[in-house]
């Protein structure tokens, strides 16, 4: 509707145009969360009816009191509304006045449904007292489930350093273009990878249309044909295998470590400041008064052919701010998928990671651009030629993911030194098989082939398929809480990060079943049993599937 002039001191009623059917730009729209905000006939705010409708019912004693808690999707909480006048004055309002009202819904939020209870949205860093985790509308973003993955990890790492309550995120799927569509079921195993990795609930997408194809995509989370909800047991530790290649930022090309700075400096470049070394710590320090552009951190390296490269650091911004952004990184080279933005803070060191696929050959600069404040001050710095993997090790098993487009493979007697018994899920095909859609059949390939149930031979050397996670049986190890917690450290750039043990994907249970940190998505109503194909699919045919040769899943534009 076209806009209306509103008189101070009344409120205005119109329709909410956010239906993409009517091809109009898209549009923010805020409740008032603010002191000022009118009051209804019964002396009401918006903030006193959301609260009485939506969370009202999860008190206790309330007809909603068996929830464990709410989610308040991704965003809008983070985001100040623009040119906002709060209490009708006509007078544009300051942005605190919303952030105080953001506080305190937050606030009456956490009073209602008390400290046990389970309250997740964006990472607000301003309001950790009362969020407990994310919600991770996509795995890297609401479109993309797959290409800036390390945003999540950075934001996921970093919030275990802010949290004051237990940490529960949950992740699932969302928006795909036509390619990632044909790759849903391996995207959805990518997905459970990172969310047993870092501790967040693993939603599984449902409703396809295709009983079958649903069904595999809960194979790793229920140990195949076994059903078996949260079989990793506890998390142990985590590690990012890149971090054990060779650091490119000394010339050499030597495996020193990430705070060797002797030997890292000389592949530095500095605008707009200057870099001094100060004890076990390298500080960027911006040039002082006022200058256009941005205190900038060049890295130099060489790559010697097109390939996936990783920049770990351990960073803290050396002043008062709560948050600090570190702008999309400038890289002198093509690359096929470039590298996220990241945030650092006053709060703590923070481990941040910068994936890049794709990079050409030759001299390689990235740029770091960081905003305006204090000194910048690093515990670790280092370039790795790698993907971007993760190692994680739990009691009952292990799971290998792999965020890059190319099969990586993976050395089990390095990152599990002393681990034995490794083997692959046993998966059937499940029933109803013939009626997958012809396009989605090489998935149901995949699936089959990496949980045939196999043990693993050749441990040095596990390939592990383009965007993809894979999850393994070994040994079961006891450990207890407190050795959970003291083996967790996610090892990056050659240093250890002590950081809160990630727990498998849990899901949110009702109060009178308390939620175990190891619940994954809901059981299959009817799970498969092993050795049981549909009357459709033959056992000859089930055999061929799991023994044929490994599919390509590239699209046509990568073959």
């Amino acid at each position: 509707p076209a806009a209306r002039v509103s008189p101070a001191g009344t409120t205005q009623l119109l329709p909410m145009p956010w239906d993409d059917r009517n091809r109009k730009p898209y549009t923010d729209w805020f409740f008032n969360l603010s002191d000022s905000c009118p009051r209804d006939g019964n002396g009401k705010t918006a903030m006193d009816t959301l609260l009485e409708d939506m969370v009202g019912p999860l008190r206790e004693g309330g007809p909603l009191d068996l929830i464990a808690g709410i989610d308040l999707a991704s965003g809008p909480l983070t985001v100040n509304p623009e040119f906002a006048d709060y209490d009708l004055d006509g007078i544009v309002d300051e942005d605190a006045i919303y952030r105080n009202g953001v506080k305190t819904f937050y606030k009456r939020i956490r009073e209602a449904i008390g400290q046990d209870g389970v309250l997740t949205t964006s990472l607000d860093y301003e309001f950790s007292e009362y969020i407990n985790g994310v919600n991770q509308e996509g795995l890297a973003n609401p479109d993309d489930p797959w290409e800036h993955v390390t945003r999540t990890v950075n934001n996921v790492l970093s919030w275990e350093k802010f949290a004051q309550l237990p940490v529960v995120g949950l992740a699932f799927q969302q928006h795909m273009d036509r390619e990632e569509t044909m790759l849903r079921v391996q995207l959805q195993r990518l997905l459970s990878g990172y969310s047993v990795c870092l501790g967040m609930a693993a939603d599984v997408e449902t409703g396809s249309g295709s009983e079958a194809l649903d069904e595999i995509k809960r194979i790793e989370l229920y140990k195949g044909d076994e059903a078996q909800p949260h079989w990793l047991g506890k998390a142990v530790s985590m590690s990012r295998p890149a971090a054990m290649t060779p650091n490119l930022l000394n010339g050499s090309n030597s495996n020193d470590k990430a705070k060797a700075w002797d030997t890292i400096v000389p592949s530095l470049g500095v605008k707009r400041g200057t870099l001094l070394v100060e004890e076990d710590e390298l500080v960027l320090r911006p040039d002082e008064g006022d200058f256009a552009g941005y205190l900038t951190l060049d890295l130099n390296f060489e790559l010697e052919k097109k390939s996936d490269f990783v920049v770990y650091m351990e960073a803290i911004s050396d002043d008062d701010q709560l948050l600090r952004k570190i702008l999309l990184p400038q890289i002198s080279v093509d690359v096929e998928h470039d590298a996220a933005r990241a945030e650092i803070t006053s709060k703590d060191y923070l481990p941040l990671s910068f994936y890049v696929r794709g990079a050409s050959a030759g001299t390689v600069t990235v740029g770091f651009r960081f905003e305006h404040g204090g000194d910048i001050r690093f515990r670790s710095l280092s370039v790795h030629k790698a993907a971007d993997t993760l190692a994680c090790e739990f009691e009952n098993g292990v799971v290998l993911a792999n965020p890059s487009k190319e099969d990586v493979s993976f050395d089990l007697n390095e990152l599990f030194p002393g681990r034995r018994g490794f083997q692959r899920l046993s998966a059937s095909v499940p029933r109803g098989a013939a009626d997958i859609p012809d396009e989605y059949y090489p998935q149901l390939r995949q699936a089959m082939e990496l949980n045939n149930g196999m043990r693993v031979d050749d441990t040095t050397s596990l390939s592990v398929p383009q965007r993809n996670s894979l999850f393994l049986i070994a040994d079961s190890i006891a450990i207890t809480d407190d050795a959970s917690q003291e083996n967790n450290d996610i090892d990056i750039g050659g240093v250890q990060v002590e950081e809160t043990a990630p727990e498998p994907a849990a899901e949110v249970k009702q109060k009178d079943e308390p939620a175990s940190a190891y619940d994954q998505t809901r059981i299959p109503e009817s799970p498969v049993e092993q050795g049981q194909v549909d009357q459709e699919v033959t056992q000859d045919e089930a055999t061929s599937i799991q023994e044929e040769e490994p599919i390509n899943t590239m699209s046509t534009d990568e073959e």
